[in-house]
């Protein structure tokens, strides 16, 4: 065998190696995570007033911001430790039960997740900016919400049975990170209001196929992997558990709490009290605008 042949055959060898390698590498990278956490919670209501009260109110849950009307909308939220939780009202949506329509997710940015989820083939609609016009004619960007489209029954919320959206603050606007350890210590310090309110443990997701449900939500929160059968931990936000149901959409929120008998007394001297059960306590649905709102003892 000629050096000019051997050499051709170790230089292949070689170039064989660095590709493998190569490729070795790009598996055992771990995949970009699109979102970080469920950033809030969306309540859409005809009486946003009411039920930012009982929030911030009776239950005297720390404000994330305060109710108020910009553009149209009628927004309010406040703070369950891990979460933020909004009443919300948009100009011109038809009469109806208050419904708990869908989460915005904190993108990791907003343009590199939508990079991510075109590559994982999870639709989505266009970017749109929430502009306010300032008293002295100044044009603001407050935050721009992208819709999930697979995710969603309808592009904007106002129309939509269920609304799964990314949500970024415009940094001049608000401090995501700041704001979340503000209403964090607020709510330790107060011992979590009289309801002894910890953390937002569990957002439940209805799906009339749990078999096709779970395979999109895998695809999206992936590299993330459910803790058990359709319950994904999504960072230090709601875990999202996906049920089968009737109808695509959100069945409730599950409250996770200090003390279920301290929240079953409270409860019980508000007239708030609904179904109890050894493992959980509920808010009765006709006094929360129809509302499933469920409370466990949490750590």
């Amino acid at each position: 065998m000629t050096r000019r042949r051997l050499f051709s055959i170790a230089s292949t060898a070689f170039f064989l190696v660095l590709s493998r390698l190569d490729f070795a590498a790009q598996v055992s990278e771990p995949a970009p995570l699109p979102v970080r956490q469920i950033d809030h919670i969306m309540i859409r209501t005809d009486e946003p007033g009411q039920l930012y009260a009982f929030l911030a109110e009776t239950l005297r849950l720390p404000v994330a911001w305060p109710l108020a009307t910009r553009g149209g909308v009628t927004s309010g939220g406040v703070g369950f430790g891990n979460a933020n939780v909004e009443a919300i009202q948009f100009p011109g949506q038809k009469p109806s039960q208050a419904l708990l329509v869908g989460f915005g997710f904190e993108p990791s940015p907003l343009a590199e997740c939508l990079v991510e989820l075109n590559r994982r083939g999870v639709t989505h609609g266009e970017p749109r900016p929430f502009v306010v016009t300032g008293q002295d004619g100044s044009r603001k960007t407050l935050f721009t919400n992208v819709t999930l489209r697979q995710f969603s029954d309808a592009d904007r919320p106002s129309d939509a049975t269920m609304h799964i959206f990314l949500s970024e603050y415009s940094p001049t606007y608000v401090d995501v990170e700041q704001r979340r350890a503000r209403l964090h210590r607020e709510l330790r310090e107060s011992g979590g209001g009289p309801l002894g309110v910890r953390s937002v443990k569990e957002v439940i997701v209805g799906a009339t196929d749990l078999n096709a449900a779970e395979k999109l939500w895998g695809r999206l929160l992936a590299p993330r992997r459910p803790s058990a059968p359709g319950l994904w931990r999504v960072g230090e936000g709601p875990a999202i558990r996906i049920v089968q149901a009737k109808d695509n959409k959100l069945q409730g929120i599950v409250i996770s709490v200090f003390s279920l008998r301290r929240a079953k007394a409270f409860l019980r001297e508000k007239g708030l009290l609904g179904p109890v059960t050894d493992r959980e306590v509920t808010i009765d649905p006709s006094k929360v605008q129809g509302l499933n709102i469920r409370l466990v003892k949490g750590r």
